[in-house]
């Protein structure tokens, strides 16, 4: 009995959102009224809705995709939209994962389709650390989901990792795998701190794929950008040959297609 007045709570805070419904926020986005751990950008205000407390509140880009609910779900989201300030991932171009790395899981074929069911058997784990990925994802301005994508690929969200944090025969650190050959890792394996390193390396590679091929639009530099996570911005010669001499052959468009199929499942 208590559930379903909890449910009748929260359904009330929606149905009455004219607050957050009727005013435009500096993203230029109409609100929503949700029970969130996380606003991606900030863009919220707390008990602008009806009076549930300061757990509620009026989340401007929720309906994009972009609020971690208490619940681990998405709020109103939809799997056409991107977020952050780096490229929509919604709208980059992908061939997913080649044969060679669906293997990894028995998957017998390869594509867009066996990068789907990689993401999904990580998926119990990536929700392990939604909120550091979202927190870094908040401090960064980048989409979680690419992150998640790329925590999915590195780590398979931790299961690849030694019981030190390690991976990569020990030259990676971390969800993120940060190379010690050329970073110094801050912040625990596990750790926001990680992922915002890991996150920060990704737009770095990403402004400098831009400023080698300025007229690339930013869904150019982004699948670029992860790209070059991988095999260094300048490995990122041609847009139709980024992915070759990275691992697999493949990195940038498997980690697009796994972020694409992340994005509905509350990424």
């Amino acid at each position: 009995m208590l559930f379903l007045v909890v449910l009748t709570v929260i359904g009330s805070a929606l149905a009455d959102d004219w607050q957050c419904t009727t005013s435009v926020a500096a993203n230029g986005q109409h609100g929503q009224c949700a029970h969130v751990d996380t606003c991606p950008y900030h863009y919220f205000v707390s008990n602008k809705c009806p009076s549930y407390g300061n757990d509620v509140k009026c989340c401007y880009n929720c309906h994009l995709g972009g609020c971690s609910t208490s619940g681990g779900g998405s709020t109103g989201g939809t799997s056409g939209s991107g977020s952050g300030g780096y490229g929509n991932i919604m709208q980059v171009d992908t061939t997913g994962a080649s044969a060679t790395t669906a293997s990894q899981d028995g998957i017998g074929y390869g594509g867009t389709s066996a990068s789907h069911q990689l993401a999904s058997n990580d998926l119990g784990r990536l929700n392990n650390y939604k909120s550091q990925i979202f927190n870094a994802a908040n401090a960064k301005n980048m989409d979680a989901a690419v992150i998640a994508a790329i925590i999915s690929r590195e780590s398979r969200a931790g299961a690849a990792l030694a019981a030190d944090g390690t991976g990569d025969h020990g030259n990676g650190y971390g969800l993120m795998q940060v190379d010690y050959r050329y970073h110094t890792p801050v912040g625990g394996p596990y750790s926001t701190e990680h992922i915002k390193q890991g996150t920060q390396i990704l737009i770095d590679t990403i402004n400098c794929v831009k400023r080698n091929h300025p007229n690339w639009d930013n869904n150019m530099t982004l699948k670029g950008g992860i790209s070059g996570y991988n095999a260094g911005c300048g490995n990122v010669q041609s847009y139709a040959g980024m992915d070759i001499g990275t691992t697999g052959g493949d990195y940038a468009n498997d980690v697009v297609a796994r972020a694409q199929w992340l994005k509905g499942q509350g990424f």
